[in-house]
């Protein structure tokens, strides 16, 4: 069959190697997964609850207007429910971006890059034209992407904390880019690890930011809440805008069970406490390991760790794969010398570090 080439142009996503497929490809037993950002403690034991009641309700539909999770998100961020926008997952929010507001054979998507990968997948599936410009010190270049801001400029995707570097975009910065910008422009602010970045001093709040006409900031259920599986992920955006996502979302988008563990989640603050707190305590001791290893890291706002690594990063990673730990390889992205750790338990931390000294015979 006829497939457009732009469609052939894409290189499907591939997330972190899931721990099963390592078992079987290796025959090992005892593996960890430090590659995909997820939260090592898992859901709380009040979603769990929650998961094993809903269950038996799947042979009936969704609530399609996500009445009870809008109500409950929208009382906790102190804005009104039609300012919320749910996807399965923020990804689909992005794709509902494109569908809704890159209409236009010229309209141009920009960027920083390495970044969200699923920016440039989304918009090369809508042949869109795709402005990536490089960070500057792992870092949104905010001064270069002014400069590239034109007519054609429909969608700007501003990743804080950025995956997979950890790095904010300032408040102020992100003001500069919507006062530069057209009211016709996009501006997108995608915080999925918002939680973990509002622990830190130097982070300052974005959400006023939404109500500009043309700003939507994403977020999701995913990290901090543990429920990357149930792929529950939001905006915070106009009426307009949540309006016009609305007209081409599709019914029953985000099922029953996730809907209600996410409310689940929003109502466990001693869990959310301790995720954070876990996440804290795990970057000092491994910002302490690579210090003593002499290995190069950027600090990050998030639940994730860039580093370095004197030898062929991929061959290092490779080499964990084969002592049962799995890390994200950033060959894909451009850094060949760098690897992506995600924060995990202080258990799971310690194996981690054990294993790279191994490979590094350090």
């Amino acid at each position: 069959m006829k497939v457009a080439d732009y469609i052939l142009k894409i290189t499907p996503y591939e997330g972190g190697k899931p721990i099963e497929e390592l078992q079987r490809e290796l025959g090992l037993k005892d593996v960890i997964k430090l590659a995909s950002n997820e939260n090592p403690l898992g859901p709380s034991k009040k979603v769990i609850d929650i998961i094993c009641k809903t269950a038996e309700l799947v042979n009936l539909y969704p609530d399609g207007n996500m009445y009870y999770l809008s109500q409950k998100l929208a009382n906790n961020l102190g804005i009104g429910e039609k300012n919320l926008i749910f996807g399965n997952g923020s990804d689909e929010i992005i794709e509902l971006l494109y569908k809704a507001f890159a209409t236009n054979e010229n309209d141009e998507i920009l960027y920083c890059y390495p970044t969200f990968i699923e920016y440039r997948i989304i918009g090369m599936a809508f042949n869109k034209k795709i402005i990536e410009l490089p960070l500057k010190n792992y870092a949104y270049d905010i001064d270069n992407l002014i400069s590239h801001i034109n007519n054609n400029t429909r969608i700007i995707f501003i990743n804080t904390p950025n995956n997979p570097t950890g790095t904010l975009t300032t408040y102020d910065d992100i003001l500069r880019i919507i006062n530069k910008a057209t009211k016709d422009t996009l501006i997108v602010i995608d915080e999925a690890y918002y939680e973990y970045a509002k622990s830190s001093s130097d982070y300052k709040e974005l959400l006023d930011l939404y109500k500009n006409e043309n700003v939507i900031i994403l977020r999701t259920f995913s990290k901090v809440y543990a429920l990357a599986g149930l792929r529950v992920g939001y905006g915070i955006a106009s009426e307009f805008i949540v309006q016009t996502l609305n007209r081409v979302r599709p019914p029953f988008n985000v099922d029953i069970i996730a809907q209600a563990a996410a409310i689940a989640a929003l109502d466990d603050k001693e869990h959310l406490k301790k995720t954070i707190q876990t996440n804290e305590e795990g970057k000092k001791y491994l910002y302490e390991q690579f210090n003593k290893l002499g290995l190069f890291y950027v600090s990050t706002y998030a639940n994730f760790i860039l580093f370095s690594t004197p030898k062929d990063a991929q061959t290092i990673y490779e080499n964990l794969l084969k002592e049962g730990v799995i890390v994200r390889s950033m060959k894909p992205y451009g850094y060949n010398n760098f690897l992506r750790v995600t924060i995990g338990t202080q258990k799971e931390n310690e194996i981690f570090i054990e294993k790279l000294k191994k490979v590094l015979n350090v």
